[in-house]
């Protein structure tokens, strides 16, 4: 992931079962897109896993990075919710 200032972000939530790997999996989701990671969060409550990834990205790459990680989701039963803005919005 290439590092570059970008105003738009995005936040990715995702919650599953905890098993290992699955941060790992989540990232390599995003590594073909050009983007900034600020910050990653992981907290694990009764068994399931929470995971907040905070990404700086091209506007442009939006809709592919929702798709990719819709299709994640839907692929490994894990349940994501995103929320795209720009920065200080």
């Amino acid at each position: 992931m290439a590092q570059q200032q970008y105003d738009f972000t995005a936040l990715i939530l995702l919650s599953a079962a905890s098993q290992p790997g699955v941060e790992e999996a989540l990232l390599s989701v995003l590594q073909p897109f050009t983007l900034e990671i600020r910050e990653v969060q992981k907290i694990t409550l009764r068994g399931r896993l929470i995971i907040g990834i905070l990404i700086a990205c091209d506007p442009a790459h939006v809709l592919a990075i929702e798709e990719d990680i819709n299709a994640f989701s839907l692929s490994t039963g894990m349940d994501v919710a995103m929320d795209f803005s720009e920065a200080g919005a």
